[in-house]
C-alpha cells in the first residue's frame, strides 16, 4: 500500500473529524486540520473550495481594511488566525474547539499564498512540501 498526498490529506481530516467529535487530543487535531488542508488544497472539489474560500476572505478583508483604513491590508486576516493559531497551540494553554476550525481556514490561506507578505513566500512552498514529505517517509516503512 502506497499514499498519495492527497489521500494523507483526507486521512488527516477523517481524523480531525473523528478527534473532533470524540472531544480528545485538542492540539493534535489542529495539526492534522492543517496538514489535511495543505494535503488536498491541489485537487478535488474540496480542495479548491477551501481555496476559493481563503482567497475570497482575504480579498474581503482586504476591501474592509481599505474602506476603513485607505490602505488595504489583506494579509490581516491571515495574522489574526496564525496569533490565534499559536497562541492556542502553546504550551501554556489549552486548545479549543475554535483552533481546529482556525487550522482549517490558515491551511486555506496559506495554500493560496494570497497574503501579500514576501517574506512568506517560502513558507508556502514550503507547507506545500510537508504532505509529500511524510508520504515518502510512510511508503519507505
Amino acid at each position: 500500500m502506497s499514499l498519495t498526498p492527497s489521500e494523507l490529506g483526507v486521512l488527516c481530516l477523517v481524523l480531525f473529524g473523528l478527534f473532533y467529535w470524540l472531544g480528545i487530543f485538542a492540539k493534535l487535531r489542529a495539526v492534522l486540520a492543517l496538514l489535511g488542508v495543505i494535503g488536498i488544497a491541489d485537487g478535488g472539489f474540496i480542495g479548491r473550495l477551501l481555496s476559493d474560500l481563503g482567497g475570497a476572505l482575504q480579498r474581503a478583508v482586504g476591501a474592509v481594511t481599505a474602506w476603513a483604513f485607505g490602505a488595504s491590508l489583506a494579509a490581516g486576516l491571515f495574522i489574526v488566525l496564525v496569533v490565534i493559531f499559536i497562541h492556542d497551540l502553546h504550551p501554556k494553554k489549552s486548545a479549543s474547539k475554535r483552533t481546529g476550525w482556525v487550522a482549517i481556514l490558515l491551511g486555506a490561506i496559506l495554500v493560496v499564498g494570497v497574503f501579500q507578505i514576501p517574506a512568506l513566500a517560502p513558507v508556502t512552498a514550503a507547507l506545500r512540501s510537508i504532505p509529500s514529505s511524510i508520504v515518502t517517509f510512510l511508503n519507505s516503512l
